[in-house]
């Protein structure tokens, strides 16, 4: 399902009549908004099929290395798996977020939910059913264990998201209150309720701050039975799964086994795939998805490339971020000069099949963007800091620069040069320089990865046009992430938030006590009370008519300073699969549905183990 400007429409509207959450009697539910759409009797999920078969393997690739088995900590590299941020099949967390609503959780490890009136304290009560895969219980003591271990040892990322939980009290039986302060929305409280669970009986023996190869003790649908450091990792599913049929895991993570196969680089990883190495891939190469796919095992029906369309807001994946903490970057003439070196028409034809929309908003895709002029209710958001924010602000949309298909974009070049002139800069023998040092302007794009470079050599040439030395490279993954961790790079590509709720995480990408920090997300370094401002509007906001104005304000004011320059989105998650796949006939809103509710199918593998050639395993 497309999202469409009606639909946003109509969800923002839903969104404005939904009171905000009060309820402190227990719930089936966590809700920003209040209502949901399953209620207490909820078998299973619209999206799911509750009698998928259980069985087969379903092999992945991951680009890179892993080297720990402990995601919750900043030392090492976690495999995928047992990331934090995304699937950890080894344990359960509290609640799940339910991907066909914005913003509802529904209880996994917990079976009833409690909020105060204030936001001052959120409260859970764990199923008496819930097990460790030991066979020991799950205890309200887990959960506090969990809490203590990673406030203390966490990494900063998990740190700063539990930031505003004062403390947790294990409140009765199987029940425990987490305090909260300085938070007037459910924010906080969804964020515990995201919370994955360790079993304390297992970690006391272990030191939780370190990181570790060792199998992990869980209570999730999976358990690790494999693991070959930087090469793959091989799950197996609990066959006597505690959780296996209660509403919110009904009909989801169907195989018997996952594993991820690692490879040193994407090339070799599409080349795994088309033999039958791995089975499916998530592609992020517009080129890929375009011309390498037509083999004989495709045009035989055995293959197949799935365009999966949702209503989840895309990502600025792939914006450029230019690090605030170089001296020259803080100029922001010369980061809208790099902004208008930037010709999307001419990597659109040439790099990526003209497959991409250009964005031209942080929150591209939703009802959160900037348009048109800033109406009343964003101005009466803006005025107070009318002195600290760029005029255009009030004067102009953001519009990205016009794009050229064929040719030099002259009129942005020369606006470039005028930019970087009165920036300071002068040219002398065809280069730029600084007109009081002599130091030629200088300006290092890094990346990872082939697809990467692709996208970066076509701005820094036209930044040579002009006489900037500008170059673009790639950087090995490890010391790439360390680089991006510890804020050694100039300019780089960064995914940055998205939600229909968004809320304290743009402290961590926007915030200024976030720039402080490293290993943070606040890769640009913004340091600007203006969006500190914005930034606790949109937190503090009691209605989604607030939270537009304040968000849209938010958008005009990161945009017109070019803290990040928007590139591109794609209008779908490309899948390219071998067809031995069951796929539900409901999609869910917000999220492509793969892998978890995707099941093995014996017949169609059967198929295409038989087929001459096919190269794909028939497991």
């Amino acid at each position: 399902m497309t999202l469409t400007p009606a639909r946003i429409l109509l969800l923002g509207l839903m969104l404005c009549f939904l009171p905000k959450l009060h309820a402190t009697e227990w719930s089936h539910a966590l809700s920003y908004f209040g209502d949901t759409l399953y209620d207490a009797s909820f078998t299973h999920f619209d999206y799911v099929n509750p009698n998928a078969p259980t069985g087969g393997m379903i092999v992945l690739p991951e680009t890179g290395v892993f080297d720990s088995l402990n995601s919750f900590i900043r030392k090492g590299r976690p495999p995928q798996g047992l990331v934090y941020a995304r699937e950890v099949l080894t344990n359960d967390r509290l609640m799940y977020l339910s991907q066909d609503e914005p913003s509802t959780q529904y209880g996994v490890l917990a079976e009833a939910v409690r909020l105060a009136d204030d936001y001052s304290w959120v409260e859970f009560r764990l199923r008496p059913e819930a097990r460790w895969h030991d066979g020991e219980p799950v205890l309200a003591d887990d959960v506090l264990f969990t809490f203590e271990q990673i406030k203390e040892h966490g990494s900063p990322l998990l740190k700063q998201e539990f930031q505003q939980v004062t403390h947790a009290e294990i409140t009765g039986d199987r029940q425990i209150r987490f305090h909260i302060e300085n938070d007037d929305s459910p924010k906080t409280a969804q964020s515990v309720a995201n919370l994955v669970i360790i079993p304390k009986h297992y970690w006391e023996t272990r030191s939780f701050e370190e990181t570790t190869l060792e199998p992990p003790l869980g209570s999730g649908p999976y358990r690790v039975i494999e693991v070959d450091p930087g090469r793959r990792i091989t799950y197996e599913r609990v066959k006597d799964y505690w959780g296996r049929d209660i509403p919110a895991m009904k009909g989801r993570y169907n195989f018997d086994i996952v594993r991820y196969e690692y490879f040193t680089s994407e090339y070799s990883e599409n080349e795994a795939l088309k033999a039958g190495v791995v089975d499916a891939k998530h592609e992020n190469v517009s080129k890929r998805w375009a011309v390498e796919y037509d083999f004989p095992a495709a045009q035989q029906g055995l293959f197949r490339k799935n365009l999966i369309r949702t209503e989840r807001p895309p990502s600025l994946t792939l914006g450029i971020i230019m690090n605030l903490r170089v001296p020259k970057l803080q100029d922001v003439r010369v980061r809208e000069a790099i902004a208008l070196s930037y010709n999307f028409g001419f990597s659109s034809r040439v790099l990526f099949y003209d497959f991409y929309e250009r964005s031209d908003s942080v929150f591209v895709g939703t009802d959160l963007a900037q348009r048109g002029l800033p109406s009343e209710a964003e101005l009466a958001i803006l005025e107070p800091i009318r002195h600290q924010v760029p005029p255009r602000v009030f004067t102009e949309p953001y519009v990205p620069p016009p794009k050229e298909a064929y040719g030099i974009p002259r009129k942005n070049l020369l606006r470039a040069t005028q930019l970087l002139k009165e920036a300071g800069y002068e040219v002398r023998d065809g280069d730029f320089v600084d007109s009081e040092t002599g130091q030629p302007l200088t300006l290092d794009f890094i990346t990872q990865g082939y697809a990467g470079i692709r996208s970066y050599m076509p701005v820094s040439e036209t930044l040579r046009r002009i006489g900037v030395r500008a170059t673009s490279r790639t950087v090995e993954s490890a010391q790439y992430l360390n680089r991006l961790a510890t804020y050694d790079f100039e300019i780089t590509f960064s995914a940055l938030p998205y939600a229909l709720v968004p809320g304290q995480e743009l402290v961590q990408f926007f915030g200024s006590k976030a720039a402080e920090q490293t290993h943070g997300l606040n890769r640009a370094g913004v340091q600007d009370p203006a969006v500190d401002y914005l930034i606790d509007k949109i937190v503090k906001a009691e209605s989604r008519d607030a939270l537009i104005a304040a968000t849209r304000a938010l958008d005009r004011v990161l945009l017109w300073n070019f803290y990040v320059i928007p590139r591109f989105y794609a209008t779908g998650h490309r899948y390219a699969h071998w067809d031995k796949f069951g796929i539900p006939e409901v999609s869910p809103r917000f999220h492509s549905g793969v892998f978890d509710t995707w099941w093995y199918d014996e017949a169609r593998a059967a198929r295409i183990a038989r087929a001459p050639g096919s190269g794909s395993r028939g497991n």
